[in-house]
């Protein structure tokens, strides 16, 4: 019989830490002053859609739409697998910031109260994690990157930094049919400020490969491989429902799941579905 955990949840402020706006660029170090994160992108520099992507950005909103969109705000119900298959269900709420690559989590559990982030490829959690009984401990940062990455694809797919390769050859994938476009993650550049001198730090990205795979039916692209060869970390979301959100323009999938995965982008057994609640 399948076990269920049903948890109630709170709300909770991430302590110390409040993610404000968005910006694309190198940047002062977000966690000792993430008022930078205000910033939008340059209209006068906004980078060209790739010919392969730009469909991709028309029929998620359209590159206006995200340009202007630099906060969004979410509750989900989320399921979560135990290894035997016992399922684990709570809330979280969302907060994530397009165009600064950097998203928030927040959960409150009976036992433990927790609040993580990630922010241009640097992670922090906070709470009280020897308490918590989830599943997802121990994988909150590659859960919380899969849910940007899915959830903020056209800003994604417009770093300049990024490179993107678009294969030849569609490929079927549980009947449907995709174009895949690989990409690869460089080091990000962190400058902070110690002592009146700036340090640039060179971040190194937790994922350094991808695969996007944009649907042929719409060209959403509703399915994405990451992979960390090094750490022998990989996983594959994917997006439902396409819809818009509340007040704006961009349309976000309104359900997620988040698989483990292997090198070749297989499914694995799924670590969590996320259903966003109206």
């Amino acid at each position: 019989m399948v076990a269920r955990v049903i948890r109630s949840v709170v709300l909770i402020a991430l302590a110390g830490l409040t993610l404000t706006g968005c910006g694309r660029q190198v940047s002062k170090d977000p966690s000792q002053d993430p008022n930078l994160l205000a910033t939008g992108p340059d209209r006068g520099s906004m980078p060209v859609p790739r010919p392969f992507i730009a469909a991709s950005i028309d029929v998620a909103g359209g590159l206006p739409a995200w340009a202007a969109c630099t906060k969004l705000q979410f509750s989900a119900i989320v399921t979560a697998n135990y290894p035997d298959g016992g399922l684990y269900l709570t809330e979280h709420q969302f907060t994530l910031y397009p165009w600064s690559a950097a998203i928030q989590v927040t959960t409150g559990e009976p036992r433990a109260r927790l609040a993580w982030q990630v922010i241009r490829d640097q992670y922090i959690l906070k709470g009280e994690e020897e308490l918590d009984v989830s599943p997802l401990r121990g994988s909150y940062r590659e859960y919380a990157e899969a849910v940007l990455q899915i959830v903020t694809t056209p800003a994604r797919m417009l770093d300049n930094s990024v490179v993107l390769t678009r294969r030849p050859v569609p490929m079927q994938i549980a009947g449907q049919w995709y174009q895949p476009i690989d990409a690869r993650y460089p080091p990000r550049e962190v400058v902070s400020a110690q002592k009146k001198r700036k340090e640039v730090t060179l971040v190194e990205p937790y994922w350094t490969q991808g695969t996007c795979f944009q649907s042929q039916d719409r060209p959403f692209m509703d399915m994405i491989w990451l992979g960390n060869p090094t750490a022998g970390k990989f996983l594959l979301v994917r997006g439902y429902d396409y819809s818009r959100v509340p007040d704006g323009e961009v349309l976000i999938p309104a359900k997620i799941e988040i698989f483990q995965s292997d090198p070749e982008a297989q499914f694995g057994p799924r670590i969590a579905m996320i259903d966003l609640k109206p």
